[in-house]
């Protein structure tokens, strides 16, 4: 095993680099750490360990003491986290790993980290495809362990792919690492150790080089993704709106469906970090007046008013906003022309008419086709009220046009917590 030769294939610089290593004082994070510290013998970058200590155990702390003698011995700096947590009834792998991320991001960002290492290898990331391919047959998921990533500002790197558990096993017994085996592993409990088990076992019965096909297999899909994104990526971006996305038809006249399909998926994988499938489950394409949208899925209920004053913050479909007759920091949604100090909040009633500057009225759904804002969306719309009921705004549709001598300009902001 070289390392030298992951650093150099990817063109990652490592020379004066500080790399944080993510150990577990387990089999394959013990071959990571030691594989590091041969590296730096040809190369000069400084090197931290850090273990979490997620405290499902009540010998977890064996792990601590195993890795504060090793990095003793090797002159490495340790940094240690525990996860302060009641009992969990569901989701413990996913908020286990949520734990140990934010306990990793917080140690890079001490450290100034460049590079976060992880112990990731073939057999990891064969279960990462076989439990995505169960769970969603979402490509995108299945090929989600990569050899060189982004995250949080850093370079994520699990130079390990090429290698299965055996091949750390054998490297742990020639140079005589100490490591401690995770005894929960050995359980049925949970899908990653079911499939560990049972299932990839009689597949590498089938195919003693499947370590190799796997490897092939997500590289493959990188050159077919990175294929994907120059065909979809020149496209313009989608608008985020009302809870939902919308773009002009044209710019998306001379796709496939399926081609469709795809830049749809890019859009709520970058506005929102979801995968989503190719059939876009949960979500409704849907055209209206030269738009194209992709609804978010359930119901747009009538949100009820609310009454509320000036600079008072109040929320509307799950998001806070404030009236101001003063300019202020946040996001300006837009503002109107009105009188008082105390408004109702809340979605446009159905059969509403708007007054006109001219004294009549017109209809509010005409005003909505005009803004190309389609039925499903109409309850989205924030809509403020005076205290006698007589609509003042309607977002993205409507401004009172009624202005006289006490009128002032009201301003309505998006507020982020």
């Amino acid at each position: 095993m070289d390392l030298k030769k992951f650093f150099q294939m990817h063109n990652l610089p490592l020379a004066h680099k500080k790399l944080v290593v993510a150990s577990s004082g387990g089999p394959d994070s013990m071959a990571l750490t030691h594989l590091l510290i041969e590296l730096k013998k040809d190369v000069q970058f400084d090197l931290f360990v850090a273990h979490f200590d997620h405290q499902l155990r009540q010998d977890s702390m064996k792990e601590s003491d195993l890795l504060q003698a090793y990095c003793q011995s090797q002159n490495l700096p340790l940094i240690e986290g525990r996860w302060q947590h009641g009992q969990i009834t569901s989701g413990l792998e996913s908020r286990a790993r949520a734990a140990r991320y934010d306990f990793l991001k917080r140690v890079i960002d001490q450290v100034q980290g460049d590079y976060l290492l992880t112990a990731h290898h073939n057999d990891d990331l064969l279960e990462n495809i076989l439990i995505k391919l169960i769970r969603s047959g979402n490509p995108a998921e299945m090929n989600s362990l990569q050899a060189v990533s982004n995250w949080q500002g850093v370079k994520l790197l699990r130079p390990l792919l090429a290698f299965v558990k055996d091949d750390l096993l054998m490297y742990d017994q020639q140079h005589h690492l100490p490591y401690i085996e995770d005894e929960t592993n050995k359980e049925d409990d949970i899908l990653r150790n079911r499939l560990r088990h049972h299932v990839l076992p009689l597949l590498k019965k089938e195919n003693p080089l499947l370590a190799d096909n796997v490897l092939r297999f997500s590289q493959q899909m990188n050159l077919l993704t990175d294929l994907a994104k120059k065909q979809i990526d020149h496209l313009p971006l989608s608008q985020p709106f009302l809870g939902s996305f919308r773009i002009k038809e044209d710019a998306l006249a001379n796709l496939l469906p399926n081609e469709k399909s795809y830049y749809w998926q890019r859009q709520v994988w970058y506005y929102r970090k979801r995968h989503i499938g190719f059939d876009l489950r949960g979500w409704q394409l849907y055209s209206y007046q030269g738009y194209e949208y992709l609804l978010a899925g359930g119901q747009n209920l009538p949100q009820e008013k609310a009454m509320i004053k000036l600079n008072e913050k109040f929320e509307f479909c799950n998001e806070q906003f404030v009236l101001t007759s003063e300019i202020m920091e946040g996001e300006l949604v837009d503002s109107f022309y009105a009188e008082g100090e105390c408004f109702w909040v809340g979605s446009l009633p159905s059969g509403s008419k708007l007054p006109l500057k001219n004294g009549q009225h017109a209809k509010a759904k005409k005003m909505f086709a005009r803004a190309a804002i389609p039925l499903q969306l109409r309850n989205r719309c924030l809509s403020v009220f005076d205290e006698d009921d007589q609509v003042l705004f309607v977002q993205y549709a409507y401004r009172n046009q009624r202005i006289t001598a006490a009128s002032r300009k009201i301003y309505l902001y998006r507020i982020f917590s």
